[in-house]
């Protein structure tokens, strides 16, 4: 079940704006009656006793009466009804002023302290969404540091302890990937030991028995079983300079590098062994890179290249692409190969995991560290029977994780 949400117009404003706008309402609503009574109160005190036939009458009284009390008792008259009139004019000039102040006041004191209560309960979900962000963007050791009560001080305090066990989840998880990815690389070296280890035993049986039975074809057979373990020996001694290389690999030393020549130089390497068409920027720019480093994270990326061509059985296209996207340099290897299964795709970064029969699974592992050490990103996208694309993203600007070296 979905509950749909709607806020009306003020849906794409804060929760304190809507409050305030809120707040504005009730306070117009407060304001409105007493204004409304005031300015009915101002117009009848307007009226009142403003008639133009009174002063006409007591002017043609004073113009007619003889001298005498009658004229003086007019007169009076008159100047009172006109002192009254300016009286009149001084009273609603100040009832105006002083509704028109008092409605201000009034408004503008509600408002801002209105405007400080929702700001005062608006801060712990302020803080509330802006720590959500931050759990969101992978940060989960933020805690809200709250004196919050009520409801809120509830929320933040329930928001606080998911953080602290999602921490724990985290870290919990963190520890079994290691577990399981150390137990998957003991089981892979112990089976890449136990290969050359059965030739090396039956080699050595056989140069023994033939030993104690003093055979006529003892040299041969030594010579023969010599090279065999000679040669078994060595392939255990790359096994182990490869794990040694990985576990031990060095922080990159950056310098400035121009990009075109790295790229052209990877790919002249593979020049007699597939036909490569190689797409550069003229834009090019240098990068502070490890050189070594990104013409070998390359290179791996056009050997399995070449090796997924190869293993297709099909004409191979393979094109190398080099640009320059915004804040990044973008190099792309595109194949036709047979393409990498979704599940596959989930593991090509893992140390020692392979799908070739000749692989050590060293290869992507190593280039993702080089590229993340030197604050790039790897992307993989692939379609089986279609073909693989590998991405390299090179910020031009940094970060850089590597010994920065620059002048």
């Amino acid at each position: 079940m979905h509950l749909r949400s709607s806020g009306g117009f003020l849906r794409n404003y804060s929760l304190k704006t809507k409050t305030f706008v809120l707040l504005a309402c009730i306070v117009l609503l407060a304001t409105l009656p007493p204004g409304l009574y005031y300015v009915t109160t101002i117009r009848a005190l307007a009226h009142l006793g403003a008639s133009e036939r009174i002063d006409e009458t007591l002017s043609w009284a004073l113009d007619h009466q003889s001298a005498g009390a009658g004229r003086a008792a007019a007169a009076l008259a008159l100047k009172e009804y006109r002192q009254v009139l300016v009286l009149r004019e001084s009273i609603v000039r100040q009832v105006v002023l002083f509704s028109i102040f008092y409605t201000v006041f009034v408004a503008a004191l509600s408002l801002t302290v209105g405007y400080l209560f929702v700001a005062r309960i608006t801060r712990g979900l302020v803080n509330l969404t802006e720590a959500t962000s931050l759990l969101a963007a992978d940060n989960p050791l933020y805690k809200i540091e709250s004196t919050e009560g009520g409801e809120i001080g509830r929320l933040i305090n329930a928001f606080n302890t998911m953080g602290e066990r999602l921490v724990q989840a985290r870290q919990e998880k963190i520890m079994a990937e290691r577990r399981a990815t150390w137990q998957r690389v003991a089981r892979i070296i112990a089976h890449e030991i136990k290969n050359p280890l059965t030739p090396i035993k039956l080699s050595t049986e056989r140069l023994y028995d033939k030993f104690l039975n003093n055979a006529a074809d003892f040299p041969q057979v030594l010579q023969s079983t010599t090279g065999t373990i000679l040669s078994e020996i060595e392939n255990l001694q790359k096994l182990v300079d490869t794990f040694h290389k990985y576990a031990k690999f060095p922080d990159p030393v950056l310098r400035l590098e121009p990009i075109r020549e790295v790229v052209e130089e990877t790919c002249a390497l593979f020049g007699t062994e597939a036909a490569i068409a190689v797409d550069l920027a003229p834009d090019l720019p240098s990068i502070n890179m490890d050189k070594g480093q990104i013409r070998e994270a390359i290179a791996n990326l056009v050997k399995n290249a070449v090796q997924a061509v190869e293993e297709a059985g099909w004409r191979g296209e393979i094109r190398v692409r080099c640009a320059v996207v915004g804040d990044y340099v973008e190099i792309a290897v595109t194949d036709n190969g047979c393409g990498i299964s979704v599940e596959n795709q989930k593991k090509l970064f893992q140390p020692y995991f392979t799908t070739k029969i000749h692989g050590n699974g060293i290869g992507l592992a190593l280039t993702e560290r080089i590229i993340h050490l030197h604050g790039g990103k790897i992307l993989c996208e692939s379609e089986v029977g279609s073909g693989t694309t590998f991405t390299i993203l090179l910020s031009t600007k940094g970060p850089y994780h590597g010994q920065d070296t620059r002048c």
